[in-house]
Parts: structure tokens; C-alpha cells; sequence
């Protein structure tokens, strides 16, 4: 039976019609004896009324104590029920306040069993999420916390589970000060108070608290834990007790809510290895789409690493391993700081590793992506190596002796337990430079050797032949690994803010991020540079010099073209463009990697003594369509599009398939060039009327082919305007400039029109004139374009 029919057939206000109070009571009682199924259903009326129906709560409430049997505990099962719900965020609001207040109804009756219906409420509360509605929720949970303190005092598990919770939620509430001042101090009243109970949550509440040290209430705690730790708890000897203590599986998923668990569940134990990527970018796009949602990375990669332990089942079968997915999710965090809090998530129990307490399957993950990635992905062991090293000097230096040892015995244990055979076949890779095997042997003394001195005729001849990786861009299906670098030519890092620079332990910071040195290059996040080399990159660089200023009729002639300028000035700038990449290089670039041997197979085919267009053309629309749905770099797939322009590949008769269009003829029988291939793969992502991530991305790529000299501007001008009839396709593609405006634009585009398609140009021009009204208003560069035939070239040198 439904919960409303429970409220319908059973509820004290059916059973109330026509009776008095002792009246009532009787029936109530005698209801609720026939048998348990009937006493649970009442108890299930009651329940419901009380949620949906707060004006008759107090009255429905008084009938639960008389009809409850069981001392609530059928009325706390449906209320956790409702607690552990997956869809919980869209429970209603006021049902929501009635929950609490009936929970605090429950905790003054001391009824048994509330502890787990909290538990399970403050696992509810999403980090990185900061929507009205978990912000309602995260005051809610203080206030209740707040109004029964004594009660939850008696709950060590809750004590610690709520400073956890309050701890890592209080980043991501900096624009809801109250709220943040609420969580801060209700958190440190209990850590002051109840400190040896939140003890059990180990090495990750210091990792907790260096995320929000800087926060003066945490800062002043922070610094007694450091240099009074007995003053918090007789029982502290020092936060070294913290930290070789593991966290409980129970801590770690508290951050992930009921929802994100079964989503992330269904992907490790059902998807295999070649197909798991679809469901992991539907997850990031579902969870982690927002600037503040970058928090949740490291707490879903605690909990991989943590809480979900695959079966021996799982682990011999084709299902996508952990180190996989990680690697994956690794590639969509943006943010060097997100990547460098990711990557301790992902290797903070490596520091303080004791086999006696810790389990193999938490380091396991660290250690198979570090040893599967050397082959194809070198850069990603290399950045990892690296990271290892710097954390053992500088993550405590007080322990920094001890943290050598324990990153030692781990790897030892990973090897003598078979998750690996040996560290040397790292050691020994030709890719692997001269500073990562010091920094292998720095790690791991008792796997390695010491790396011999290089002879000066041996340095300068690698210095003259630097190793090239071949075959970066063959990805075995089996091998998912993502990428984590592009090449340090196209992505410099910039130097790190004094504000996000690392404090040791003596000293904390809230991030971690780590410095750079000549030697090490590990400031920003290496498995993410490709964002860096895809948006630290000015978009100028590349593109050609396009006037912003087109102004109106005023008498400004800034503009025009003086005697003895060339006449064409719309085309002045078509000199051969001077990429900074080559295709080569482009092709090497590991964020690429989606794309496996595709990419290559393409630029055979163009490069083939005849080419076949229409086949070639096919190629072009899937990889648009991969690009549009990964995170693969711009710079990279415009430089390999571009290429094929430079070709002596046959454009199509762009004019006569235009008139074709307008006469209602689209196809015409005409073979279409790849640009063509192009922009339809684009129209059909920029349909939409929501600025998707893959249509953003698709526009993008349309501009950064303009700003390499292609001549993409009139064409996608044509397309949308004529073709499609959606001419905001164009506006948003104008968007995409980091300068100008839609009538700089248009000139361009226009005057571009004109000079290579006359008669096209006076045949589109009123309804492109139509589509855009505003931008042709006082534009005297379209008026130029307009008139540039009736006389030449005399009204190219007009004064207007």
C-alpha cells in the first residue's frame, strides 16, 4: 500500500470523524493491536501526516505516542527510509523542516535509533554544491545540532561525522557568511569539547582541517593541536597520533551522498574498461559541471580509494579498474589547486602507511596508475614520481624521515603482495629522465639502484637527441589511461600566487599546491596541463589582427584605406600563418589520447595521392564529434583541421550551392569540400537553444580555425543565415572571440564574401541584413563592402 493511501485509509484523521478525544484514543489503541501490519500502517499514516500536514503535526504527533508499540522504532525505520532516500533533494522544503522538527521531537523522548536517522541526513548534505537547496539543508542540520548539542554529545560516531561533514562543507559556503560562521564555530565547540571522539576520524581530519586552516576559528585550533595538544584532549599526544591512524570507510563515504554511491557503484562493478567513459562524463556533468563542485574530486577519489574495494570477481573480470576511472576523472579537473588536492587524495595514504593497520587495496589505485601509465602515458608516472618526492620533504619536515619510510614500504608491500611485479621496469624505461630516477631512488632505495653519473659525451648526446614518444597517441582499450601533460613548450606554467604556496605541517594552508623549482616542475598539476596549454594560451597569438573598431558614420576614417594601400585590405592579412606547433607535434599531444590511432589515420588519408573527399569528409565529422564530447585540446585539433586547407584538396563551388540552397535545392548533386563537413557536424551541436559544453566547445573550435587562417567566418555566416535559418548559430560563434564584437565580425566576414564571391555577396546580403538589422546600423565597413564594386577602386578610398 502506498504512503498516501496509508493517510487516506488509516490516518487518525479517518479514524477521528465523529469522536470524541477518549473516543479517539480507544479506536487508535485498538487499531494499532489487531496486528503489526496494522500498527504499521498507522504508525506509516501518522508518520506521512506529520511531514506533509504541519498544521495538524502536534495533534498526529500525540497520536504516534499512543499508538506506538515499538518504542518509534517503525516510525524511525520510515524515517531513515526517507533519510537514505536517492532522491532526497527533491523532497519538498516544508517537508523537510517538518523531518527536523519531528526529529527533535523524537530526541527529547530519547528514541532509540535517531543517531543513524542523522547519520544518514548528513550524508545528504552535498559538498561543492552551494543551490538553495542544500544551503537550506546545511542550516537545518546546524540549527538541530545546535538546539539538541547535549544529545548529540552522547553519539561519538555522529560527533566525529559532523565535524567532518561541517568541515568540509564550510569551503564551499564563502558567499553565505551566517551560515559559514554557524558551521565553523558549531564545528570547533565540538572538536574543543568532544576532541578524543573526533579522534577516530584519523589522518583525514588533519587533511580536513589544513583545507580550512586559514579560517581564524580553525587557525587558532590548528595551532593548539600543534603545540598544545593536550589541551584539547588529555588522551592527544601530538598530530602525529592523527595521521598513522587510517580514516574509516564510514568518514569517507559521508561525503558522497546515497545517489552519487549507487552511480559511481554501477560503473566499477558492471562497465568494462572500453565503455565505462560515456557513464563517467554523464557523472562529472551531473556532479561536478560547477566551478564550486571541484571540491567533491578529492572526496570522490577518498572514496574510490577507501570504501570501494572491488571483489576478486570484479578485479578478474573486464570491469573498468579503479586506477582507469581515476585517471579518467582525473582529466576534468581544471583548476591547478583542485589537481593538487586530487593527487594527496589520491597518494595521502601512502605518506603515513602502516601494513598493520592500513589495507593494500587503499594504495593499490596509486600504484597501478604509476606503473600502467610508463609505456604510453610517461609524463603521468613521471608527474606522480615527482609529486611523491616533493611530499616526502616538504608535506611535514619534522616527519619527513618517517614519511620516506612509509612511501618505501608501501611500494615494497605493493610488490611483495604481487600488485606489481617490480618498480624497475620504471627505472628502466628510456623515457624516464635523470631526475625521476634520483627521485625513484630518493623514494625507494631498497627496489633500485643509485643512477650513475652520466659521462659528458653521453649527456650532450641526449641533450642533442631528446626521446620522442612515438607512439603516444595508440591507445589500447584495455589501457584507458588519460592524459596528464602536453608538452611544456606549449603549456609554461605560470608562477603560483604567494597565497597558494605550500606551509608544512608547523604551518598550515588550507591547499596545497606545490612550489615550483628549476628542477622540479610540479607547481601545477601535470596531469592537467592541457587545460593550462588550452586556455593559459592568449587567443591572440594565433590570430590574425581583425579591427574592433568599425564605429559609425561620424566622419571617423581611422579605417580607411589611404592611396597606395594595397585595395583588398579585407585580405591584407592572408599570408601563410606561422603556427607555433606542427601537425606532428599536434598529433603527440597526449590530450588527444580519446582519439587513438584516428587522428593519424587521418592525416594519411589527406595527405594520400588522390584523396577521396567524401570519405575523408566522414572522418571529419567524427572527430568534430569526439572533440565535441571530450576534453581534448583546441590548440591541437585546430592545428590538424587547419592543415587540411593548406592541401591541395578541391573547395567546393561555395556560390552555386548557396543559390542551390535558396532555390530549395540544398544538395544539388554537388560533392562538398571538408569545411563543409565541418560546420554541418557544428550546426548540428548549435541547433540547441542551451549553450551546451559541447556546443561551446564546437564554436570554439570553429574560431580558432578562423584565427588560423581559415576561411571559416562567411562560410558559417552562409550556413546559418541561409542554410539552417538560425542566424544565432553565428552570433554565438562571434561569442567565442576573446575581442570583438558581432559587427567587427560581420565585416570581416562580409568584406571576405565580397572579394572572393561578388555576385553571392549582393544575392545574400538583405537577408543577412535581416537576420542582423542592429549590427548594419552606421557600419560603415559593410557600407565599404557594399559599395566596393560600383566604381572601383575610388570608394575604397572614400572618407566615411
Amino acid at each position: 500500500m502506498l504512503i498516501a493511501d496509508y493517510m487516506k485509509n488509516t490516518s487518525a484523521h479517518t479514524l477521528s470523524a465523529g469522536k470524541s478525544q477518549t473516543e479517539l484514543h480507544e479506536t487508535l489503541q485498538q487499531k494499532a493491536s489487531e496486528s503489526m501490519h496494522s500498527h504499521g500502517e498507522l504508525v506509516n499514516g501518522l508518520v506521512y501526516g506529520i511531514l506533509t500536514v504541519p498544521a495538524e503535526g502536534n495533534t498526529y504527533l500525540r497520536h504516534l505516542n499512543i499508538v506506538s508499540r515499538d518504542g518509534f522504532a517503525h516510525a524511525i525505520s520510515r524515517l531513515k527510509l526517507l533519510a537514505t532516500a536517492h532522491r532526497f533533494a527533491r523532497v519538498r522544503p516544508e517537508v523537510r523542516l517538518q523531518l527536523f522538527w519531528l526529529l527533535s521531537e523524537l530526541v527529547k523522548v530519547s528514541a532509540h535509533g535517531m543517531d543513524q536517522v542523522v547519520l544518514a541526513l548528513t550524508r545528504q548534505v552535498r559538498s561543492g554544491d552551494v543551490t538553495q537547496g542544500n544551503v537550506k539543508l546545511c542550516w537545518l542540520m546546524v540549527r538541530f545540532a545546535q538546539a539538541n548539542y547535549a544529545w548529540l554529545s552522547t553519539f561519538p560516531v555522529l560527533v566525529a561525522t559532523t565535524v567532518y561533514m561541517l568541515g568540509r562543507v564550510a569551503l564551499d559556503h564563502s558567499r553565505v557568511p551566517d551560515l559559514r560562521t554557524a558551521e565553523c564555530e558549531l564545528a570547533i565547540r565540538l572538536l574543543r569539547e568532544r576532541f578524543h571522539e573526533c579522534c577516530m576520524i584519523g589522518r583525514d581530519l588533519v587533511r580536513m582541517l589544513q583545507d580550512v586552516a586559514r579560517i581564524p576559528v580553525f587557525h587558532d585550533l590548528w595551532q593548539d593541536m600543534l603545540q598544545q595538544p593536550q589541551s584539547l584532549s588529555p588522551l592527544f599526544a601530538g598530530i602525529e597520533q592523527l595521521l598513522w591512524t587510517p580514516t574509516p570507510p564510514m568518514f569517507l563515504a559521508n561525503r558522497i551522498t546515497y545517489e552519487m554511491e549507487t552511480r559511481l557503484r554501477f560503473i566499477l562493478e558492471n562497465l568494462p574498461a572500453t565503455s565505462y567513459s560515456r557513464n563517467l562524463m554523464w557523472f562529472v556533468q551531473r556532479y561536478l559541471s560547477t566551478p564550486e563542485s571541484e571540491s567533491l574530486f578529492s572526496d570522490l577519489i577518498r572514496y574510490i580509494i577507501g570504501v570501494f574495494h572491488p571483489s576478486n570477481a570484479v578485479l578478474a573480470s573486464n570491469v573498468v579498474p579503479r586506477y582507469v576511472f581515476l585517471g579518467g576523472l582525473l582529466r576534468f579537473i581544471r583548476s591547478p589547486v583542485v589537481a593538487a588536492n586530487a593527487k594527496l587524495a589520491l597518494f595521502y595514504d601512502w605518506l603515513f602507511y602502516d601494513p598493520k593497520s592500513d589495507t593494500i587495496m587503499n594504495i593499490e589505485p596509486g600504484v597501478l596508475i604509476i606503473v600502467q601509465s610508463v609505456d604510453k602515458y610517461t609524463f603521468m608516472t613521471a608527474s606522480f614520481i615527482e609529486f611523491l618526492a616533493y611530499e616526502s620533504d616538504a608535506y611535514s619536515p619534522e616527519l619527513a624521515a618517517a614519511i620516506r619510510g612509509s612511501i618505501g614500504l608501501t611500494m615494497h608491500d605493493a610488490v611483495e603482495k604481487g600488485v606489481i611485479l617490480s618498480i624497475m621496469l620504471i627505472y628502466e624505461h628510456p623515457r624516464i629522465e635523470v631526475d625521476i630516477r634520483q627521485n625513484l631512488y630518493h623514494l625507494f632505495p631498497q627496489l633500485v639502484p643509485p643512477v650513475p653519473e652520466p659521462a659528458p659525451s653521453e649527456a650532450s648526446a641526449d641533450d642533442a637527441e631528446p626521446a620522442k614518444n612515438d607512439d603516444a597517441m595508440l591507445l589500447d582499450p584495455t589501457d584507458m589511461l588519460p592524459p596528464a601533460a602536453v608538452n611544456s613548450e606549449l603549456a609554461p606554467e605560470p608562477p603560483k600566487p604567494a597565497a597558494e604556496l605550500p606551509l608544512p605541517i608547523a604551518a598550515p594552508q588550507p591547499i596545497r599546491t606545490i612550489s615550483a623549482s628549476p628542477k622540479t616542475s610540479i607547481a601545477l598539476d601535470p596531469a592537467l596541463r592541457m587545460f593550462q596549454e588550452e586556455f593559459g594560451i592568449a587567443d591572440t597569438e594565433l590570430a590574425p589582427e581583425i579591427p574592433t573598431d568599425t564605429g559609425n558614420i561620424d566622419g571617423i576614417s581611422d579605417m580607411i584605406v589611404e592611396d597606395g594601400a594595397p585595395e583588398d585590405a579585407a585580405l591584407v592579412a592572408t599570408t601563410e600563418p606561422q603556427y607555433e606547433i606542427s601537425v606532428e607535434q599536434a598529433l603527440e599531444d597526449t590530450s588527444l589520447w580519446l582519439f587513438g590511432s584516428t587522428l593519424q589515420a587521418f592525416v594519411d588519408s589527406v595527405a594520400a595521392a588522390e584523396p577521396d573527399v567524401k570519405q575523408i569528409g566522414g572522418s571529419v565529422k567524427e572527430i568534430v564529434d569526439m572533440f565535441a564530447q571530450s576534453e581534448a585540446s583546441i590548440s591541437a585539433i585546430t592545428r590538424i583541421l587547419a592543415s587540411i586547407f593548406s592541401d591541395s584538396l578541391d573547395m567546393e563551388d561555395v556560390e552555386t550551392n548557396v543559390e542551390l540552397a535558396l532555390a530549395g535545392e540544398s544538395d544539388g548533386g554537388l560533392e562538398h569540400d571538408l569545411l563543409h563537413y565541418i560546420l554541418t557536424t557544428a550546426a548540428d551541436y548549435a541547433h540547441t537553444t542551451d549553450m551546451t559544453n559541447s556546443t561551446r566547445r564546437v564554436l570554439q573550435l570553429l574560431a580558432q580555425l578562423t584565427e588560423a587562417k581559415v576561411d571559416v567566418g562567411f562560410r558559417w555566416l552562409l550556413y546559418s543565415v541561409i542554410n539552417t535559418g538560425k542566424p544565432v548559430q553565428y552570433a554565438r560563434y562571434v561569442e567565442q572571440y576573446v575581442e570583438g564584437t558581432l559587427q567587427s565580425a560581420l565585416v570581416r566576414d562580409l568584406g571576405v564574401l565580397q572579394e572572393q564571391f561578388p555576385g553571392l555577396f549582393y544575392t545574400v546580403l538583405p537577408q543577412i541584413y535581416a537576420a542582423f538589422p542592429d549590427a548594419f546600423l552606421g557600419c560603415r565597413g559593410i557600407v565599404k563592402s557594399a559599395i566596393a564594386l560600383i566604381d572601383q577602386p575610388q570608394p575604397l578610398r572614400f572618407q566615411i
